[in-house]
């Protein structure tokens, strides 16, 4: 009992704690509302310093259901982390938009929960029903603004292709179920690696498997779904669901392709490198034609989701340990540096004037200088330019595929990257070098300052300059939690 307690205890804190919110929320007047963000950020440190307490634990519990070893404690951390900074976005946006309510942390909260219980998943099971709370909570939160038609649109759309996604993946995992005779991952891996099996049904599995993983992280060809979610979406919930979700499915990927389908490579090697091309290209190509911010970063995020797949190409090969490190690396670098820019744009999109648009992004070097200073880190940084956390981050993930025997598929990655720094360096160019419209920088309200959305803002853009310049700390955690998934 003590261990099963011990194994939840963050997951228990944002439980309760999202319980308490909705519990008083409706108790309280509109202006009262203002500081419950602080009591779901407090339960996110507290659950992270509790995960940080237990990392010298390694144990499988709930009849071997959970495991709690330093991968899961690396994803339960940056987990919580990511819902800290998305509260941090949103209170001062969702006060402007008159729907400053305690459901909307309590959903966050929720999400995190199923994420994290994604993240320390050992059995098919378990797995899943962290998908279906984290999956159930981001439609809500994708809708949220009930009156807004944006809002609802990509509410909708997100629940379609997250519910095709999520029944791909589970006829998937009952052909795994069916053929290792468990819902344990390690023991349908030994079942697996003992030969006595059906290839065809293998085969279909590892199809499945890909389709299901590749709606959830927006890797191509189904991708499409995201630029739409992500601009229809609130501003603040569209930064937490481009990073949350794909950080929860990664670390679900490193366990599947290793435990379960690590004998399998090669069939499912070939699928991911066709998959990883496919989404590098995409990404790259449609995010030069976009105007809108929010869709240019919603289809970056397919770029980097292809980088990601080469990691996991090279996971294939002999070095699991470096690539997958780097994958945990990346992971960080890319919830900073993409927090952040949509911090940006929701202190735009509070400041009244400004929408999404790169023509308004025109002068804002200007009219708020800070802001636009913390924007061109971040963009240098999504651009993978040093010293920043994107180039190491890059240079980690594609030296592995090069020790991976990969290195046609590094240069290709490189390429796309560089391909990607045009449109990023552009929203620089506009910041700095374009002129505005005359007029447009008069008047405009100051809303988009908070002490939220600054501290927000800083923390990012500090994570960002730390891990380019200081990666060691989080680089060693990485390479040490590689090393310890429990069942591996």
């Amino acid at each position: 009992m003590s261990h099963d307690i011990l194994a939840i205890v963050p997951e228990l804190m944002l439980v309760v704690t999202a319980i308490v919110l909705l519990l008083i929320d409706p108790m309280l007047p509109h202006h009262g509302r203002r500081g419950l963000s602080w009591l779901g950020i407090l339960a996110c440190g507290t659950a992270a310093v509790s995960a940080w307490l237990a990392r010298n634990e390694q144990f499988s519990t709930f009849s071997h259901g959970i495991a709690l070893d330093r991968f899961t404690i690396y994803f339960k951390i940056l987990l919580l982390l990511v819902a800290a900074l998305a509260m941090l976005l949103s209170e001062q946006h969702l006060h402007l938009k008159k729907r400053l309510l305690g459901d909307y942390y309590a959903l966050i909260l929720l999400a995190t929960v199923g994420m994290m219980v994604m993240a320390s998943a050992i059995d098919l099971t378990v797995f899943f029903v962290g998908l279906e709370l984290m999956s159930l909570a981001s439609y809500l939160l994708a809708g949220f603004l009930r009156y807004n038609s944006r809002s609802i649109e990509a509410g909708l759309k997100y629940f379609l292709t997250g519910s095709f996604a999520s029944a791909i993946l589970l006829f998937g995992m009952a052909l795994l179920y069916g053929v290792g005779g468990s819902t344990n991952y390690q023991e349908i891996g030994q079942a697996l690696r003992s030969g006595n099996v059906d290839t065809g049904v293998i085969v279909i599995a590892i199809v499945l498997l890909l389709g299901g993983f590749a709606f959830k992280v927006a890797a191509a060809p189904f991708h499409s779904w995201a630029p739409d979610v992500y601009q229809g979406a609130p501003t603040p919930t569209a930064a937490f669901l481009s990073v949350g979700p794909k950080i929860a499915a990664f670390a679900v990927i490193i366990k599947f392709f290793t435990i379960i389908l690590g004998g399998e490579h090669s069939r499912w090697v070939p699928l991911v490198i066709a998959m990883a091309i496919a989404t590098m290209l995409i990404g790259a190509t449609m995010a030069l034609l976009q105007r809108d911010l929010k869709r240019l970063l919603g289809f970056s995020s397919v770029a980097h989701v292809g980088y990601l797949l080469l990691a996991v190409v090279a996971m294939g090969q002999s070095s699991y340990t470096l690539s997958s490190s780097a994958i945990l690396f990346y992971l960080a670098a890319y919830a900073a540096m993409n927090m952040g820019a949509f911090g940006v744009l929701t202190f735009m999109a509070n400041a009244g004037r400004f929408g999404d648009s790169l023509d308004e992004m025109a002068g804002l070097g200007r009219r708020y200088p800070g802001v636009a200073g913390v924007m061109a880190v971040l963009m240098f940084s999504l651009a993978g330019i040093p010293p920043t956390a994107g180039f190491l981050a890059k240079f980690y993930l594609f030296a592995s595929v090069v020790d991976a025997g990969y290195a046609w598929l590094a240069v290709i990655g490189v390429l796309f990257s560089v391909v990607s720094a045009f449109y990023y360096l552009r929203v620089i160019v506009y910041m700095y070098m374009r002129e505005p419209e005359a007029g447009a920088l008069e008047g405009v309200p100051s809303h988009g300052r908070s002490f939220d959305l600054s501290l927000a803002l800083g923390l990012a853009t500090a994570a960002v300059l730390a891990l380019g310049m200081l990666p060691g700390p989080v680089l060693n955690a990485a390479q040490d939690a590689v090393g310890k998934i429990l069942g591996s």
